[in-house]
C-alpha cells in the first residue's frame, strides 16, 4: 500500500475523543435526537445543535449495515417531505475509531443516490465530517455529500477490491478526473486530510479531538454564508444531472 499521507497527518491518528470542557459547551447547546424520528440502529445517534439549524448524525461504526440503511434512508425521506423539521445543515459526523473495511448492505446505492439529490428537493446542505479513518462504503457516502470537512489525522484510503469500489471511483473520477482517480486507485494510495484539501476534495482541514464542540463552532461560521453556500451546492447538483451523473433510482419510505 502506498501512503502520501502528510507527517503530521501520520501523527495525529488519535481521533474521535472529545475534550470535556468542549463537550460540555457543546451539551448546552444540543438538543437530543428528534422528536418525530428514532433510530433503530445502534451505530447513529441523533443530535441538534444551534436552535436546531444543525442535526447530526453520528455514525459510531464502520460501513452501511442494514438497519444503518434503513434508518437513513428514513430520515433524508422525512427531511426531504418535510415530515420533520428541516435543519440548514444535515452533518454525517463519522465518528468511528477503527480502520477496516466498510461495506454497505443491500439499499445503499439508493440512499447515496438519495443523499446526493437531498440539496435539490429540500434547502439542506448535506456535510461529511470525517475524524479518522475513511475507506469503502464510508469514503463513498461522504463524497456525495455537498461538502467534505476533514480532522487534521484522518486519512482517506483508496485501496480495495475494484469491483466494490466503483461507486466511489465514479464519484472521485466526476470531481478530480478519470486519470488522477485512476492512478491513486491503482497506487492503493492513503491520503491525509491536507491532501484532500488540495486535491479540492475537502473543504477545509479543522483541529481535532474536539467533537460536537467543534461541529457547532464550524456550522455556525458556516452559517452567515448559508444562502450562497446552498445555491451554489444545488447549481453543482444540477449540472452533475446535466452532464449524465444522474442520481439513480431510489426506493421512498
Amino acid at each position: 500500500m502506498t501512503i502520501f499521507a502528510n507527517e503530521r497527518d501520520s501523527e495525529n491518528m488519535s481521533v474521535g475523543i472529545c475534550e470535556p470542557d468542549q463537550d460540555r459547551q457543546a451539551e448546552e447547546r444540543r438538543i437530543p435526537g428528534d422528536a418525530g424520528f428514532k433510530c433503530k440502529s445502534g451505530s447513529l445517534e441523533l443530535n441538534r445543535l444551534e436552535g436546531g439549524d444543525v442535526l447530526v448524525v453520528s455514525k459510531l461504526h464502520q460501513g452501511f449495515d442494514d438497519e444503518c440503511v434503513d434508518d437513513l434512508t428514513r430520515l433524508l425521506s422525512a427531511i426531504s417531505s418535510g415530515r420533520t423539521a428541516r435543519p440548514k445543515y444535515l452533518v454525517f459526523d463519522f465518528a468511528h475509531r477503527r480502520e477496516g473495511e466498510a461495506s454497505g448492505s443491500a439499499g445503499f446505492q439508493n440512499l447515496v443516490a438519495a443523499n446526493s439529490e437531498l440539496i435539490l428537493e429540500a434547502p439542506v446542505i448535506t456535510v461529511a465530517w470525517v475524524r479518522s479513518f475513511m475507506a469503502g462504503a464510508d469514503f463513498e457516502f461522504a463524497c456525495h455529500c455537498a461538502m467534505l470537512v476533514a480532522e487534521r489525522g484522518a486519512l482517506f484510503s483508496f485501496d480495495g477490491d475494484p469491483d466494490r469500489l466503483f461507486g466511489l471511483y465514479a464519484s472521485l473520477a466526476r470531481k478530480i478526473g478519470l486519470v488522477k482517480t485512476q492512478g491513486l486507485m491503482e497506487a492503493g494510495a492513503v491520503l491525509g486530510a491536507e491532501d484532500m484539501r488540495n486535491l479540492m476534495l475537502a473543504k477545509d482541514v479543522v483541529e481535532q479531538r474536539r467533537g460536537l464542540a467543534a461541529m457547532g463552532d464550524y456550522m455556525r461560521r458556516c452559517g452567515r454564508r448559508y444562502n450562497a453556500a446552498c445555491s451554489i451546492f444545488r447549481a453543482q447538483r444540477s449540472v452533475m444531472n446535466t452532464i449524465g451523473f444522474p442520481a439513480e433510482g431510489r426506493t421512498r419510505v
